[in-house]
This record gives structure tokens, sequence and C-alpha cells, in this order.
């Protein structure tokens, strides 16, 4: 996702990941449901970790086309009146929903349904610990692909679960996770799974069985006196990157996707889809 935005100094624009949410509504039938992009906070609206408030120019999204085609096409999030980015309610989480749906016909995307997020209660009786391997998919800027929208994919170790709230990258405490998992530059909402497959909690699953635990909000940087600092994934010197990426989990997500106004708007699609007779 690229975001357009005024600065003191003029123009300037920041690269981020943003993917699609299914939230399942079987009021609309079995397979119905209501699609949401997802990025962090940050990423929408650059600055807000500093405490800035810039003026947002534009924000596009590049998406491959279905095939036989083999480009993909920049296309614009109609951010208004009618559509916004929703925020949690909790200053720290840095994370941002839209509800939008592209052009199925022509867009090859897929939304993941919200039955496979790893909630808490999920990564409590799946027994998800440290040490379980963790993977997440994201923009590449050194080579987004040239025709073709081209993800990376990097695989790390679920590094720490902390019971306590910690400084997330809107500089405020809250929840999250920790991963060796090493993230760069337009990594920021990228979504990360975690490998709930083999021998736990008293139960065996073969292969690999993965689910969305969170999304990469940004790493800890290390200074020459290692010390460790929070940066964003499109700042900081990532020369320093310590390898240690924060992850705002499933959970923080859900409650927005659970939240009153996001609520709302479903129950009046709802209502217009099947109106009283």
């Amino acid at each position: 996702m690229k975001v357009r935005y005024m600065t003191e100094a003029g123009p300037a624009e920041s690269d981020g990941t943003c993917f699609f949410v299914l939230f399942p509504d079987k009021r609309g039938g079995d397979d119905f449901g209501f699609v949401y992009l997802v990025t962090n906070k940050h990423v929408s609206q650059p600055g807000i970790e500093e405490n800035k408030t810039y003026t947002i120019l534009n924000t596009t999204i590049r998406l491959n086309l279905l095939p036989p085609a083999q480009d993909s096409q920049e296309a614009l999030v109609p951010v208004g009146p009618q559509f916004h980015w929703y925020y949690s309610t909790d200053d720290s989480v840095d994370l941002a929903v839209m509800p939008i749906l592209p052009d199925q016909s022509r867009f090859d995307f897929m939304a993941f349904p919200t039955t496979l997020f790893a909630t808490s209660e999920v990564v409590e009786s799946q027994s998800i610990v440290e040490g379980d391997s963790i993977l997440f998919s994201g923009y590449f800027y050194q080579f987004p692909g040239e025709k073709k929208f081209q993800p990376i994919v990097r695989e790390g170790t679920l590094a720490m679960l902390p019971d306590e709230n910690m400084d997330t990258t809107l500089k405020k405490p809250g929840k999250l996770y920790l991963g060796d998992l090493h993230v760069f530059g337009g990594n920021s909402g990228s979504p990360v799974f975690v490998n709930t497959g083999g021998l736990r909690g008293g139960g065996f699953s073969l292969g690999q069985n993965y689910k969305f635990l969170g999304i990469v909000s940004g790493f800890y940087h290390e200074d020459s006196n290692l010390k460790l600092t929070i940066a964003t994934t499109f700042k900081g010197t990532l020369e320093q990157n310590s390898g240690i990426a924060m992850i705002v989990p499933a959970d923080e997500l859900l409650a927005i996707l659970n939240s009153p106004p996001l609520q709302a708007i479903r129950d009046d699609d709802i209502a217009r889809r099947n109106p009283k007779r």
C-alpha cells in the first residue's frame, strides 16, 4: 500500500503492506461474509507514531489481475466520507481497518477468515509457545515485481508471549507478541502466521497447520551501545535491526472487527439484503 501525504517540507510517500480478512456472517448465507482491508495505523496515517498529523493526498493498493492477465494495477483506496479507516478505542493499538471489497471479477486476491485467527484462547488451547515457527508475507521494496506484485515470505521463531503490556510502535503500553523475525522497510502491516502442527497440548497434527497470529508493526532498533529502541519498518537504521519484530496480536484486530461501528455497518447491510416483507 502506498500513502502520499503532505509534510512541512512538501509531498512525501510511504509504503507498507496490507491484506484482506473475511468476517463470516451466516445471516447472509452459509458462505457469506464481510471483507476488510487491514494494515497498521502508522501506515494509514504516516507520522502518527511521532504525534504528527499530515494531510493525506491519496492512498493506493497494488493488486494483481486475474489470470490470464500477467500484470497488476494500482487501485485508489476511496478514503473519504463513505469509506474511511476504523481504529481501536485503545490508542496503543497500531491497526487500521477499512470495510472494502475489490472487484472480484478483475483482481486476484484472497481474504482469509477470522476462523483462522489464533486468538488468546487458541494460543492457550493449541499450546502455542515461544519457539514455535512463524512466518510473514509482505512487501519487498527492492523488487516488488515489475509486472505482477510479488510479495516476500520470511520465516522465524515466536520469541515472546508477554503477559504484561509493552510499549507499542505508537509509544503507549499495549499488548504485543515478539518474533525472532527480521522485518524491514515496507513490512509494516504484514500478516504473521504460526505453525500449530506437530505434537502439542496432548494431541498430534500431521504436517503444517498455520493460523493467523497477528500483524507486523515494527522492530527493535539496536544502537552501537546495544540499546534497543522502537522503530517502525519504514524508519530507523535498518543495518542495526536487532531482528526482533513487534507483532500486534490477532485479538486486537478481532476487537476492532467486533466494535459497534463495524457491527452497525454489517447490520445495515444485512437489513438491506433481507428487507422485511
